[in-house]
């Protein structure tokens, strides 16, 4: 769990659903957009998260890349700019990253760690009991 070994999967998900809620959609896609440091396995279940996020809104993972002008076969294979693209057209849609990430969060409690900086930070100092 990268720094999170001493915590329960309840807890870290506890932890980070309440953080992710504080965070408003423009820094997370600000956040995202920037995540360069993530590892594939992290970035692909991310992705997976926003997708199911717009399938829970009703629009399919074709709609969602389409609408960010491009494709899925371009945001799986992790193409910078498809993944920007992606990460501009979730931001786009009032509260999709915030729901994107529970979902990641609740699916991927491991993987929480490989989360960009500022989200893994924030959610250690929850867990710490400071803010």
């Amino acid at each position: 769990m990268s720094g999170f070994d001493n915590f329960s999967a309840d807890a870290l998900v506890d932890a980070a659903e309440r953080v992710i809620a504080s965070f408003d959609d423009a820094f997370l896609e600000q956040v995202f957009r920037d995540a360069d440091s993530m590892d594939g396995a992290c970035r692909t279940a991310l992705i997976d998260s926003i997708f199911d996020a717009f399938r829970e809104r009703g629009e399919s993972s074709d709609d969602a890349a389409e609408g960010a002008g491009t494709t899925v076969d371009a945001i799986m294979s992790h193409d910078a700019a498809a993944l920007r693209n992606l990460f501009a057209y979730a931001g786009a849609s009032a509260g999709l990253l915030k729901e994107a990430t529970a979902i990641f969060v609740e699916e991927h409690p491991d993987l929480v760690g490989g989360l960009p900086k500022p989200i893994v930070d924030a959610v250690s100092r929850q867990l710490s009991g400071t803010r």
